[in-house]
């Protein structure tokens, strides 16, 4: 039997999930309550529960704030919060906050008792299409993080003979006695080589050139 308590400050939200969490077998719902300084009166009067179904903007003590009290409290109840606040970045904080669960209020039942099974085996539990939502943009960020380090430049025959005696450690008149160039072809083939990758000095060209496999 999970046992649970309810909390939310809008009677009608804390009614509707009661009648839908008391459908299920093996889920009881102990009491409701409208925020976070109830809850703990509840436990000070000696009140059981397994599971906290707690919503996070709440006036008096909100569902973060109930968690710190809680483990204040050495009370090791786990909390399942479900919020309207969609973004990731509020799951985020709820969980570094020590929250076993973040829903948002749009989750159908049989993810809820999903979710709440989940958690009663002391695993953490994030809403589906914040899952979603968080793979979307990590993918979106591979991508360009791809493209930002696939730096491909068309050098010419002349720009990749210099580069990789750049490369050797050569200096400007050494290239030039290689290659049958002036020394000063050579300096300004340098500078447009610097130019022409984005790099700052020698050193950077050279580290450029080898992660992009112009030379070995």
């Amino acid at each position: 039997m999970i046992k649970i308590i309810l909390v939310d400050d809008h009677h009608i939200i804390r009614t509707s999930l009661h009648a839908l969490l008391e459908k299920y077998e093996g889920i009881k719902v102990v009491a409701e309550v409208p925020n976070g300084l109830e809850v703990l009166r509840l436990f000070e009067n000696g009140i059981e529960a397994d599971i906290i179904l707690s919503d996070v903007m709440m006036p008096e003590m909100d569902g973060l704030s109930l968690i710190t009290a809680l483990k204040e409290n050495h009370n090791h109840t786990k909390v399942v919060l479900l919020s309207v606040l969609e973004e990731d970045k509020y799951a985020s904080n709820a969980f570094v906050s020590g929250a076993f669960g973040y829903l948002t209020k749009n989750v159908d039942a049989d993810e809820l008792l999903f979710c709440l099974q989940h958690v009663m085996k002391g695993k953490r539990y994030l809403s589906s299409n914040l899952c979603i939502s968080i793979l979307e943009r990590f993918n979106k960020y591979l991508g360009r993080l791809s493209e930002n380090s696939n730096h491909h430049i068309d050098f010419s025959e002349r720009e990749l003979n210099v580069l990789k005696l750049i490369a050797d450690g050569l200096t400007n008149q050494e290239i030039a006695d290689q290659l049958y160039l002036s020394r000063r072809t050579v300096e300004s083939q340098r500078e447009a080589l610097i130019n022409k990758t984005g790099t700052k000095n020698s050193v950077s060209l050279i580290r450029f050139a080898m992660r992009n496999g112009y030379i070995q």
